[in-house]
């Protein structure tokens, strides 16, 4: 079976009257049947509450019959599962070295400051290296558009309270307001693609929309005969992947899915694991059980979350204060670190002015750039004369606490979810827990400055809550649960001396030859910076 039979763009059966003027129609109206029947709604209608996939699954995404064929003949040069950063990353820098590249992507169904060498913990020499380089930390910020808070031009955020705020927070870490604060900076916020026209305004940044462009760009390519379509199949869940015992590199040579079997008999093809930390640590117990044993899942690692909402009154009279009659957003970033044992945390400050919180809850809810760090609609209500502060704290948990783990699961026979986990925290957590607390509450404080004694806190309630003089309890603004799970496949330069190790330098988990592992599950620690960012770096350079 040759390319053109399975490996092709997604395409329509019949002709379609959605294009735009000017451009040629996917397919041409003589294409179109004489004799039409079941469809353009006869002799019934189509679907009638379409969601977003169906509505984009014929001109995207791989087809049954397609698919049929690449289980039968598909052949590859990559096989990425996922369609996350990780994803985005190894496939944009891949096909901008080789546009011929054979891609097929498999999709189930952000604070991004940088991270000087002193904050990564336990990080092998050859990450080091490669974060070092003069490109690295460049080409992440282009792929995810990075742009610091102060940087964008929309009047929402680029405003005096942007400025203030990060001014009084440096005081303050200066003055040794906040003991534990190395810095303050604007937030560096991924953002969407901007209009040619314009020049940097907020959009939340995703991956379907960069994915979906790099899939037209070589859905062209490969009509000039320049390059090698992107395929994209959903609804497939990746299970496990089998390595050929007769073969001395040991290379996986089938990979299985939800959809059925995928067969690489001369093991070429790679198998770029970029999914979250916990799937591909499932995954590879499943695949490589007996090399991993003592390794994968021997060690976890995350970020734990403290949240709290506060607010102080702003004093000035309406027509000096310097606040527009508009809606206000600041976003910025302080870190810290506990000056015992190293461990690091940081918060993620938004700072709010909303002199119209019947019209403003909705762009605020749109705008805000993270949702753990987003004001409510309760909360913005009776606070046009306040700035509102949603400070959201994340810890690093003890990536060396041998009661935080994933096991595998041999009694459970979903291969998806046959792990058992276990989140403890240590001493170290318990210590790092209390000083980041006292730091979130200090911070609120320095940016307060002379409205202090007129800080407010929220606490939460039923139906609704309310804004109190004192703190809330403890317990109230500590988040259960762990984010950002990362270490649970974590890296070393050398897996004989280091026997709790996964990966190789190399990306390779220990026991395979074709099979790459990308994102936080690599890194020996979590830090406590959003680690996306460095993901998408290390990812491309895996390649």
């Amino acid at each position: 079976m040759s390319k053109e039979d399975y490996q092709k763009t997604a395409h329509a059966t019949l002709p379609s009257f959605h294009f735009r003027t000017g451009n040629e129609p996917i397919l041409p109206y003589t294409r179109a049947p004489k004799n039409p029947a079941n469809t353009w709604g006869y002799p019934q209608p189509g679907v009638q509450s379409p969601t977003p996939a169906f509505a984009t699954a014929k001109h995207y995404f791989v087809d049954e019959s397609t698919w049929d064929a690449i289980l039968d003949h598909g052949e590859f040069d990559d096989v990425v599962c996922g369609s996350g950063f990780c994803a985005l990353a190894y496939i944009d820098e891949a096909l901008k070295i080789n546009p011929h590249r054979k891609i097929l992507l498999l999709e189930r169904g952000a604070w991004c400051p940088r991270a000087p060498r002193e904050l990564m913990r336990g990080f092998p020499e050859s990450m080091l290296a490669t974060m070092e380089k003069p490109d690295f930390w460049k080409k992440c910020e282009t792929l995810l558009h990075v742009t610091a808070a102060d940087q964008i031009s929309d009047p929402v955020f680029n405003t005096a309270l942007q400025k203030d705020i990060v001014k009084r927070l440096n005081d303050g870490i200066a003055n040794q307001e906040i003991p534990t604060a190395d810095r303050a900076i604007s937030a560096p916020l991924a953002v969407g693609q901007t209009t040619s026209l314009s020049t940097i305004a907020f959009n939340k940044f995703s991956t379907p929309g960069p994915l979906l462009h790099i899939y037209e760009k070589q859905r062209k390519l490969y009509q000039q005969g320049r390059g090698s379509p992107l395929m994209i199949a959903t609804d497939c869940v990746v299970e496990r992947f089998d390595v050929d015992p007769e073969d001395e590199k040991h290379g996986a040579n089938v990979l299985h899915t939800s959809r059925g079997a995928l067969c690489f008999p001369n093991s070429r093809t790679n198998i770029i694991l970029a999914t979250g930390a916990i799937p591909m640590t499932t995954i590879l117990f499943n695949s490589l059980g007996k090399d991993l044993q003592g390794r994968a899942g021997s060690r976890l690692s995350g970020h734990y979350i403290s949240h709290i909402a506060a607010r102080f009154p702003i004093l000035a009279d309406s027509d000096k204060d310097g606040f527009a009659d508009h809606l206000e957003i600041a976003a910025s970033y302080l870190e810290g670190k506990d000056p015992k044992t190293g461990h690091q945390y940081h918060i993620q400050i938004t700072a709010i002015h909303s002199p119209h919180p019947e019209t403003d809850a909705e762009d605020a809810g749109r705008l805000c750039p993270d949702y753990a760090a987003a004001a409510s609609a309760d909360q913005l209500e009776g606070s046009e004369r306040y700035v509102v502060l949603i400070c959201a704290t994340l810890g690093e948990l003890d990536e060396h606490n041998q009661h935080s783990w994933v096991k595998f699961n041999e009694n459970d026979p979903n291969k998806t979810t046959n792990i058992r986990l276990q989140v403890s925290l240590s001493e170290k957590d318990d210590q790092l827990r209390t000083i980041m607390d006292k730091a979130g509450y200090d911070a609120i404080k320095v940016m307060a400055g002379d409205s202090a004694a007129g800080i407010q806190y929220w606490h939460d309630g039923s139906p609704k809550g309310s804004w109190k003089d004192e703190r809330p309890a403890e317990s109230a603004i500590r988040v259960p649960g762990v984010v950002h799970e990362t270490s649970t496949l974590y890296m070393s330069d050398d897996l004989e001396k280091d026997k709790t190790a996964s990966v190789d330098s190399n990306y390779r988990p220990k026991g395979c030859s074709n099979v790459y592992v990308t994102g936080g599950a690599l890194f020996p620690s979590s830090g406590s910076w959003n680690r996306f960012g460095a993901e998408a770096g290390k990812t491309s350079k895996s390649h």
